[in-house]
């Protein structure tokens, strides 16, 4: 996790929810296609978790979508852990390995290269997880047009107490639902 990278305020699920509307009216104001997925993502009673070893923390990706140029991405994070846990907003990462030509007398070492890529809007739907809690969210980024072979994308999720160990999950470079508009 990089510090002063380009990420989105964090919208808590209090905030998200539509108003209420009188019984038997409907609200004047339609959900936004990214408040539609944080919710499709809340409603999911048992999401297939992945366990990382070292951390307190298990997660389940949902849907993958793109919408025209930008990608969205659905995920829960449940606190495994018999002590609270706080997470931070989600990040994108890119990460590759570079290849650096031999010079004369030197060994071929290849690099890992990772960028961050801006994420333009995310729900969350806490930050604070006591134990056996679980939040929802989504995220939406730009995706790059092009990726080198070695580049892999990842939906990167850490906890405030150590950002310096994140999880990291795979993402498909093409995302398998694609829709036209928003």
């Amino acid at each position: 996790m990089v510090a002063g990278s380009p990420v989105g305020d964090t919208v808590l699920a209090s905030t998200v929810e539509p108003p209420s509307a009188p019984s038997g009216t409907h609200p004047s104001k339609a959900l936004s296609a990214i408040d539609e997925e944080f919710e499709q993502q809340k409603s999911i009673n048992a999401p297939d978790w992945k366990f990382w070893q070292g951390q307190q923390i298990k997660t389940s990706i949902g849907d993958i979508r793109q919408w025209n140029n930008q990608t969205a991405i659905s995920y829960s994070v449940f606190n495994a852990s018999d002590k609270p846990v706080e997470i931070v907003p989600p990040q994108i990462q890119i990460t590759g390995l570079t290849s650096n030509k031999k010079k004369r007398g030197k060994k071929d070492k290849a690099g890992i290269l990772a960028d961050q890529l801006e994420v333009s809007d995310h729900r969350l739907s806490t930050t604070r997880l006591e134990p056996g809690g679980r939040a929802d969210g989504v995220v939406v980024f730009d995706r790059p047009n092009f990726k080198q072979s070695t580049e892999k994308l990842f939906l990167q999720i850490a906890q405030a107490d150590q950002v310096d160990k994140p999880v990291l999950v795979q993402l498909p470079f093409t995302p398998p639902i694609a829709t036209n508009g928003r």
